[in-house]
């Protein structure tokens, strides 16, 4: 499987894609050059990298899960003992 002939990997590769040009945006939940106090005392920056490194984990699960249901990566030795 290659990337320009497999709609699946085409599609997953954009997602990640998409969620590594999203952390590396200069955005102020990702980056700050200044203190900015959020919930407790804790920098905004550390809210926004923990819930986006929840999300790409959730992100890399759903993906595992889709892989092993793809034909692929079915054993078929297996299937055929008896």
């Amino acid at each position: 499987m290659n990337l320009l002939t497999s709609c699946f990997e085409r599609r997953w590769f954009t997602i990640f894609m998409a969620m590594y040009l999203f952390i590396m945006l200069p955005l102020p939940f990702f980056y700050n050059t200044h203190y900015v106090a959020g919930w407790l005392g804790v920098p905004i920056f550390i809210y926004g990298w923990i819930a986006h490194g929840i999300t790409v984990l959730a992100l890399i699960i759903l993906y595992a899960f889709q892989c092993l249901k793809r034909p692929e990566y079915q054993d078929e030795a297996l299937e055929e003992t008896p």
